[in-house]
């Protein structure tokens, strides 16, 4: 009886093992531009870092906000970085950009993904906006009480 409980228990083990290993993606751990980022000035290369090394035949697509393809660019993993793939980008205008890809594990399973980024034309420091915003907030403040006072 023990050996039986002993023998299922191994099974089942090897049973999870198996499916971890036949279920294990690359998956994106960093992306540069990173995704959802606002930038001024065009990007010289996208690089995309998985968490496992990756095949050559593993792919990034670039695409404008009209998603025409940005055409002259090959994916290509890194020589010194086997989990990072890399393209070349030409100068790009602002806009809306898409970045497709799809890698493939070195164990032959792909996983894809796709992600946004803006480059603008210029961009305001975060901290110079709030100065703005609260200069007008305080000097529409300052209007409604004047014109208010004037009333009275």
């Amino acid at each position: 009886m023990r050996a039986g409980i002993g023998i299922g228990v191994v099974s089942i083990f090897c049973l999870f093992i198996w499916t971890a290993v036949t279920y294990a993606h690359a998956e994106l751990l960093t992306a540069v531009p990173a995704p959802g980022s606002v930038m001024t000035n065009s990007p010289a290369e996208i690089r995309l870092t998985f968490s496992e090394p990756i095949s050559e035949d593993s792919t990034i697509l670039l695409f404008t906000e009209n998603f025409q393809p940005v055409t002259g660019i090959v994916a290509q993993v890194a020589d010194a970085n086997p989990q990072m793939l890399m393209i070349t980008v030409p100068t790009l205008t602002p806009g809306d950009y898409t970045v497709q890809w799809t890698a493939v594990s070195t164990d032959g399973h792909p996983t894809s993904g796709s992600y946004s980024f803006r480059l603008a034309r210029f961009a305001l420091p975060p901290t110079l906006l709030w100065q703005i915003s609260l200069t007008l907030l305080f000097l529409g403040a300052f209007v409604i009480l004047w014109r208010w006072n004037r009333k009275l």
